[in-house]
């Protein structure tokens, strides 16, 4: 039981992490570039 609330908490901070990466990605492309450069 524990198990699956770290699983789901893991899950839900990486799902968080990956919306913002997306929306950084889509609102400025020149600056994402720069910064990954």
């Amino acid at each position: 039981m524990l198990g699956f609330v770290i699983g789901s908490m893991l899950g839900g901070f990486v799902g968080i992490a990956t919306m913002a990466i997306l929306q950084i990605f889509k609102s400025s492309d020149k600056d994402s570039e720069k910064f990954f450069v």
